[in-house]
C-alpha cells in the first residue's frame, strides 16, 4: 500500500499543472456550450483533488494503481435551474467528450420506483482524440474526469442529506425515513411546478405578438412594452415629433424601468393595458403637446429620442388632472389647451427630471 500510494501521489505532483491547465480548458469548453446554446444555468465548479483527499480516497479505497486510475481528479459540478436543462446539457457533453461511463442516479426515472431521494447524473467523461490532435489537447490523451448534472434543487436535497449522516451510521428508524421521503417528493414536485411555469411564461411571451391578447393583460414590463412596440398611436406620435425636430429614434424599453412607469401606472389606477390605450386613445393630443413641448427645450442638447417616451409622456397628465381638480372642467373632460396650460405652468420640475433621464 504504501509503494502504491508513493507512486500515485508522485505521479499526482508531475501532472498537478496539467490538471490546472486542463480544469481552465474545460471550463471554457463547457461555458461556451452553455452560451452558444442559451441555457441558463445556476452555477458550474471546478475543482481539482487536493493532495490530502487524494491520499485520503486511495489508502480507503486501497484498489487504485496509478493516477490515471482515479477518475475524479479533476471533476466538474453543473447546477440547473430546471430539469429539462439536465438532458440539454447532457446532450451536449456526449456531443463534446468521450464517455466512459455515465451514472444515472434520478431515481424518479427508474421503473416501480416508489421512494424519493437523491438525484444526479455522473458523468466519467475524456477529451476525444479528434480533439486531441490539437497541440493545446494533446497532454489530456486518455485523462478522465467526472462532470456531475443536477438541479439546484436536487443538489439542495443532496446537501442537507448528506449533512444529516444517517447513511454513515445506522439505517434510521421508518418514522424518519417518511419523513425525509415527504420533504424528498416536495422537492420533486417544486422541480415540475418551476418547469411547468417555465412553459407557461414561454406560452406567454409568445402570445405578446397579438394586439388582442396584449390588451387584455395587466400591465408589467413586458405587456407594456410589447404594447409599445405594436401601437400604432405611439408609433405616430414618436415618428411626428422625431421628424419635427430631426431627431434619431431609439429604442430602449430601459426608459420603462428606470421612470417606474409600470408603479406609476399601477398607482394612477391603470391595471390593463387595454385601460391605458383607451386613455392614451382619448389625449393623444395632450401625450403629442407635452412631447413637443419638451422636445423644444431638449432640441438642442441631444439629437435622439426613445420610442417608448409617449408613455412616459402620458404618466405626467393624472399628475395635472390632480393640479386642475378644481377646474370648471371635470377631471374626465378636460381639454388638450387647458392641459398643456397646466404643464407649461408646472414643467420645470418635469422638464428637469425628464432631462436627467434623457436617452444618450
Amino acid at each position: 500500500m504504501i509503494n502504491t500510494l508513493d507512486t500515485i501521489m508522485n505521479e499526482y505532483y508531475q501532472r498537478i499543472e496539467i490538471y490546472k491547465k486542463m480544469k481552465r480548458d474545460v471550463e471554457d469548453i463547457i461555458n461556451t456550450l452553455i452560451e452558444v446554446h442559451h441555457i441558463k444555468i445556476s452555477t458550474m465548479s471546478l475543482r481539482i483533488k487536493t493532495e490530502q483527499a487524494l491520499r485520503n480516497k486511495i489508502i480507503s479505497k486501497n484498489k487504485y494503481l496509478h493516477l490515471e486510475d482515479i477518475t475524479d481528479v479533476l471533476g466538474c459540478r453543473i447546477l440547473t435551474l430546471f430539469e429539462t436543462d439536465v438532458e440539454r446539457i447532457l446532450d451536449l457533453l456526449e456531443q463534446t467528450f468521450e464517455i466512459c461511463e455515465i451514472v444515472d442516479k434520478r431515481k424518479k426515472n427508474k421503473p416501480n420506483r416508489i421512494e424519493f431521494g437523491y438525484n444526479s447524473v455522473h458523468m466519467v467523461v475524456k477529451f476525444t482524440d479528434e480533439r486531441c490532435k490539437l497541440v493545446e489537447y494533446q497532454k489530456y490523451q486518455d485523462i478522465r474526469f467526472e462532470i456531475q448534472l443536477r438541479t439546484v434543487l436536487q443538489h439542495a436535497w443532496a446537501e442537507v442529506e448528506h449533512g444529516l449522516g444517517y447513511k454513515s451510521y445506522y439505517e434510521p428508524p421508518m418514522d424518519i425515513k417518511r419523513k425525509l421521503n415527504r420533504l424528498a417528493g416536495t422537492l420533486e414536485i417544486l422541480d415540475e411546478e418551476f418547469e411547468s411555469i417555465r412553459y407557461e411564461i414561454a406560452l406567454y411571451n409568445q402570445s405578446m405578438n397579438k394586439v388582442e391578447k396584449i390588451l387584455k393583460t395587466d400591465i408589467n414590463k413586458e405587456s407594456l412594452t410589447a404594447f409599445a412596440d405594436k401601437s400604432e398611436l405611439i408609433q405616430s406620435m414618436i415618428q411626428q415629433v422625431a421628424e419635427k425636430y430631426n431627431f434619431t429614434i431609439v429604442h430602449d424599453p430601459a426608459i420603462l424601468s428606470q421612470q417606474r412607469l409600470v408603479a406609476k401606472l399601477n398607482f394612477y389606477g391603470y391595471q390593463y393595458i387595454h385601460e391605458l390605450n383607451h386613455d392614451m386613445e382619448q389625449y393623444q393630443q395632450s401625450i403629442l403637446a407635452i412631447g413637443e413641448e419638451l422636445s423644444q427645450k431638449i432640441n438642442y442638447d441631444i439629437s435622439s429620442i426613445n420610442y417608448y417616451s409617449p408613455i412616459l409622456w402620458f404618466s405626467f397628465i393624472p399628475v395635472i388632472k390632480n393640479l386642475l381638480a378644481d377646474h370648471e372642467a371635470s377631471s374626465d373632460n378636460i381639454v388638450d389647451d387647458v392641459i398643456l396650460e397646466a404643464f407649461k405652468m408646472n414643467n420645470d420640475s418635469i422638464f428637469n427630471f425628464f432631462m436627467e433621464h434623457r436617452p444618450q
